[in-house]
């Protein structure tokens, strides 16, 4: 294509002055969400493509619109014919949505007012003859299908205008729920409410296998590869596998040496971000992380949870082979264990 491709229709490549944008929208609905419903094409922002599209074609998207929908309509007629002619062996009449009024009794032909016209609604009128009741309108109608939604920032398609609702607070940063204990902010409100369990210390998940308690349902599926022996995650340096992408890439950031994340104040460098985090809280002596049964504050959710298993639910996972004595702490069960090391001078 030439230099000028820009100025061209994206849909039928000819060049016109008088072209429309491919995101703009008409009504609730962007040019480009509509052909992605009627074609094959992709069309997300910034794709190296032309953005714009003449009025020649965005009259022949109307008609192609106009053109599914009624077949769309004439179907949803014909299959409620069908569904019905058994159950009422009278006359029928066919009406335009915008026409039904009470007609009088009197055979009409079956396909009389189908014109070849677009977007016409059908109606099923049933006249009985055994009731004086007045006519009865049913009208068949599929439910309603949630319009497909396009990101006009990165040109993802969702599935509602709900969900782009959401997905576009990752690019706005939007985050309107806060923890009330650590202040940390979410985009979702089921992001905050798994959060919640940080503090709470709630594990409403468990190990089929084990019975081991989980926050997270990441955190079981890892867990249950432990048991299965699954390591999805190769290395390509090296002959080693690992059980999670987070796992596979700290290790690979092994390999190539790569600290990404430099603190401000020192200019030490982290692999992950995560450890650039917990380090700079040395700097400013911050505890982000409160136990909200007590109110302990911790600077790492490991200590965390670490308090709550041990101070509040009693949990003691160290267990002595030789005295069957039980710690909550590892520390202290290594302590313990020196004891036995000793020998016995006596």
């Amino acid at each position: 294509m030439d230099s000028d491709r820009f100025n061209r229709c994206r849909l039928c490549l000819r060049a016109d002055d008088a072209l429309t944008n491919i995101f703009q929208k008409r009504g609730e609905v962007m040019l480009s969400t509509e052909i992605m419903s009627l074609t094959k094409v992709m069309i997300i922002p910034d794709d190296g493509l032309p953005d714009k599209v003449c009025s020649a074609c965005v009259r022949k998207l109307d008609d192609c619109s106009d053109f599914v929908k009624q077949c769309e309509s004439s179907d949803l007629y014909l299959r409620g014919f069908i569904k019905n002619k058994d159950k009422h062996a009278n006359d029928i009449t066919i009406k335009k949505y915008s026409d039904i009024k009470d007609e009088p009794d009197g055979d009409t032909d079956l396909f009389e007012d189908i014109s070849e016209e677009t977007s016409i609604l059908h109606e099923i009128v049933l006249k009985t003859e055994n009731t004086a009741k007045p006519d009865v309108h049913i009208k068949n109608r599929k439910p309603k299908k949630a319009q497909k939604e396009q990101c006009s920032t990165c040109g993802k398609v969702l599935s509602s205008k709900f969900r782009l609702k959401m997905h576009l607070r990752i690019h706005t940063g939007e985050k309107p729920y806060a923890c009330p204990h650590c202040g940390k902010k979410f985009s979702l409100s089921q992001n905050l409410k798994v959060h919640l369990r940080t503090h709470t210390g709630e594990k409403p998940l468990v190990c089929t296998v084990c019975g081991l308690l989980f926050a997270h349902s990441s955190g079981l599926s890892a867990h249950q590869r432990k048991h299965s022996g699954q390591l999805p995650y190769p290395c390509t340096l090296c002959s080693r596998r690992f059980r999670t992408v987070g796992h596979l890439q700290y290790h690979v950031r092994r390999h190539t040496g790569e600290t990404s994340f430099e603190c401000d104040s020192c200019s030490r460098a982290f692999i992950t971000r995560t450890e650039l985090k917990q380090h700079i809280l040395s700097h400013t002596g911050e505890k982000p992380h409160v136990c909200c049964v007590c109110g302990a504050r911790f600077a790492r959710a490991s200590n965390l949870r670490r308090h709550v298993r041990h101070q509040h639910n009693g949990d003691k996972p160290y267990t002595c082979h030789i005295c069957s004595h039980k710690f909550a702490q590892k520390s202290d069960f290594e302590r313990h264990k020196r004891k036995h090391d000793k020998p016995n001078l006596n």
